[in-house]
């Protein structure tokens, strides 16, 4: 690991995902303090690292990037596919870590068996991969720090919202590809006007305008309307991290608040929690599966075509434990 100075991270493609590889790079970073870090990473998802400190560089993951020029003397690669090794192969790079997977390992100097990690969260099968660098520390407790200039524009869009300085709790109520795991919409409604009138709240949606029919749905059925910031993940992040609390679907909004350190209550139904909750100091969970047995959809496809996990956490369990959370506090 001495001769390391310069090192490529080959970022997962996913929101949620991304999150989970980040105590993984936190790591690198407190022990080689010397060494450079540049994510390569899909232009959607630069927001979430260029708003903090914990990678040096970002480059825009392409099917086939030039990346002799940066002169990287190794590679940490977090997908498992053929295509993400691939990308590495053959630019010079001598050091190249990943996963034996997807018939790739010929293409990788340093092929982690996962044969033992493979169902374990996903955030420790990421921390596992450090082994080759010398690096054998469980994964820690990770708070995701704001740059201050981001978090400075967070708080002059929050003034023009919010003036008189309301608590505001978050709502997470999409998922990308995943209608499945998207909570009942007349839940959040319940939930969010009890909060709102409870604790004088003002209510905000992390939503995406690919999702605007599921936000006019639930908008509809709220007292107050909510503050929708359609804006780029690294402000939406910032945003968060000013808020009071999140509750909301298993998605990557749910991890970057999370990630942020603010009370996060994430739901769980069409998918499981095990391998992927969410991994912030202040995070929570409710998992409850339907008592079919069909039901092994993980969100995308409904056999039974009625999507009933949707329905099965209420209203009632999700303010008791919130409140009990933010309460706590």
């Amino acid at each position: 690991m001495k001769d390391i100075k310069n090192l490529l991270i080959h970022s997962p493609n996913w929101l949620g995902d991304i999150i989970m590889s980040m105590p993984t790079i936190y790591l690198i970073k407190e022990k080689y303090k010397d060494i450079k870090i540049t994510a390569m990473v899909k232009k959607s998802m630069m927001g979430i690292f260029t708003v903090s400190d914990l990678v040096d560089d970002c480059i825009e993951l392409k099917n086939f990037p030039s990346l002799r020029k940066y002169n990287f003397d190794a590679a940490l690669i977090f997908p498992n596919s053929f295509e993400s090794a691939f990308r590495i192969f053959g630019h010079g790079i001598k050091t190249r870590i990943g996963y034996k997977a997807d018939y790739r390992s010929f293409m990788l100097t340093d092929a982690v068996n996962r044969k033992e990690v493979r169902w374990i969260h996903t955030s420790d099968y990421y921390v596992n991969l450090l082994k080759t660098l010398d690096i054998n520390e469980q994964r820690p407790n990770f708070t995701l720090k704001i740059k201050d200039e981001i978090l400075n524009k967070a708080k002059e869009y929050l003034k023009t919202v919010n003036p008189d300085n309301k608590k505001i709790f978050a709502y997470g109520i999409g998922a990308t590809n995943s209608f499945g795991k998207i909570w009942k919409e007349e839940n959040f409604a319940e939930v969010a006007n009890y909060l709102s009138n409870k604790y004088d709240a003002l209510t905000l949606f992390v939503t995406t305008t690919n999702e605007k029919e599921i936000s006019d749905k639930i908008s509809a059925m709220l007292l107050k309307e909510p503050i929708i910031p359609y804006m780029s993940l690294d402000m939406i992040a910032a945003i968060l991290s000013l808020c009071d609390g999140f509750i909301g679907n298993d998605s990557g909004a749910m991890h970057v608040a999370s990630i942020v350190g603010i009370p996060t209550l994430a739901l769980y139904f069409a998918t499981p929690a095990w391998q992927n909750y969410p991994i912030g100091i202040n995070s929570y969970v409710i998992e409850k599966k339907p008592d079919n047995p069909a039901c092994i959809c993980g969100g995308k496809k409904c056999k039974l075509e009625t999507f009933e996990c949707r329905y099965i956490i209420s209203s009632k369990e999700v303010i008791n434990k919130f409140e009990g959370i933010i309460d706590g506090l």
